[in-house]
């Protein structure tokens, strides 16, 4: 039979309560799978960063995470975005500092007020509309611009040079990619 990644709620459900014995080692199994996907293979694999071979669909993210986040601005998917006193959130602008530094990333499109966001706060964010911008640039950094309002880009600007992040590759040998791993630290100490 094969491994079967399950919801939290199936599997929740599945270890209400198991005083029949009716949890199976199949179960023990998805359960395992669920709580632990594919690049965990190695000894140690849990505390690892996220590889970013291991994003292979669109708009898509792995690292630490904010949920229920409010945003005070619309924002797109991957946009760089600032944390402001009230612990909402803004898109980052490179020539405004009180809209610096870069503290996440947004991880879906969202619309000024909304309240159930999510953050990318440190990880890797693959988003295939960069491979125009970014392949070639493995290892290179990522810098937060000036004229635009959440975007970033690997031209370093002339007056701000906010690094938000580091180019990396689809998979070992590639040079091409569309990845960005992005850590918040880079946006504060980076220049």
């Amino acid at each position: 039979m094969a491994d079967t990644a399950r919801t939290r709620t199936a599997i929740l459900a599945l270890f209400a309560d198991n005083v029949t014995g009716q949890i199976s080692a199949q179960d023990l199994r998805d359960f395992l799978v669920s709580v632990m996907p594919a690049e965990f293979a190695n000894v140690g694999d849990f505390w690892k960063f996220p590889a970013p071979a291991q994003l292979v669909d669109d708009k898509s993210y792995r690292g630490w995470l904010d949920y229920s986040q409010i945003v005070i601005s619309a924002c797109s998917f991957g946009d760089a975005m600032y944390l402001a006193g009230s612990g909402t959130w803004g898109t980052a602008h490179g020539a405004q500092s009180a809209r610096q530094p870069t503290a996440g990333l947004a991880c879906a499109s969202y619309t000024a007020a909304d309240s159930q966001c999510i953050m990318l706060r440190k990880g890797i964010l693959c988003m295939t509309a960069l491979s125009i911008r970014m392949s070639g640039y493995v290892g290179k950094p990522v810098y937060l611009t000036s004229n635009l309002s959440g975007q970033y880009s690997i031209t370093k600007d002339a007056t701000y040079n906010v690094i938000v992040g580091l180019v990396v590759p689809n998979g070992i040998g590639s040079e091409n990619t569309y990845k960005l791993h992005f850590d918040p630290a880079w946006a504060v100490t980076g220049a």
